[in-house]
């Protein structure tokens, strides 16, 4: 199962229950994140991130540190940055450069217990893409827009929809405030 098929089926299945969704008042973080994400070195050259880039279609990499501890996030954006204008950059420059020099270390974090409102609140005020998931200092996940997308798809998908935008904009109303 490819890695979209088996997202869509991890928020299948956390959609499923929606009695217990009701009670518990919102979808947690943990429901929807993605585990055991990928991790570099600060010391991963750019020539490197490119290829997991490219080889695993990922747009995040989180960077660890030697006791496993979150120090910073690269996204492909941030490596795109330091390409220039030339299509075919010099391997040997980019291998001068590393994932330290690249990263965001201003991070925020949620635990799987974090609602899901209040990640995706996080992620439209501090204006970034993905929350590294923690439980106290082990890296445990990571929520990207991704996740959220494919959350988006499958409620598309699964629930009834009014032939008016009333709810729509009653709720957009109530999340502006």
């Amino acid at each position: 199962m490819d890695h979209a098929a088996a997202k869509q089926r991890q928020i299948l299945d956390a959609l499923e229950d929606l009695e217990r969704l009701a009670q518990q008042g919102d979808l947690l973080v943990g429901q929807i994140m993605t585990g055991r994400p990928s991790c570099i070195r600060p010391d991963t050259p750019a020539v490197e991130l490119i290829r997991l880039f490219h080889a695993r279609q990922f747009r995040h990499l989180l960077v660890v540190d030697d006791e496993n501890l979150l120090v910073g996030v690269v996204s492909d954006r941030d490596v795109l940055r330091c390409l220039g204008p030339n299509k075919s950059p010099d391997p040997s420059v980019l291998d001068g450069i590393t994932a330290g020099a690249l990263m965001s270390s201003d991070l925020v974090t949620v635990t799987p217990g974090t609602s899901l409102k209040k990640a995706v609140s996080l992620m439209i005020d501090q204006g970034i893409s993905c929350l590294p998931v923690q439980v106290d200092s082990t890296l445990v996940g990571i929520l990207t827009n991704t996740d959220l997308n494919v959350l988006l798809l499958a409620l598309m998908q699964t629930l009834p929809w009014a032939s008016s935008a009333e709810p729509v904009k009653t709720a957009l109303a109530d999340s502006c405030h």
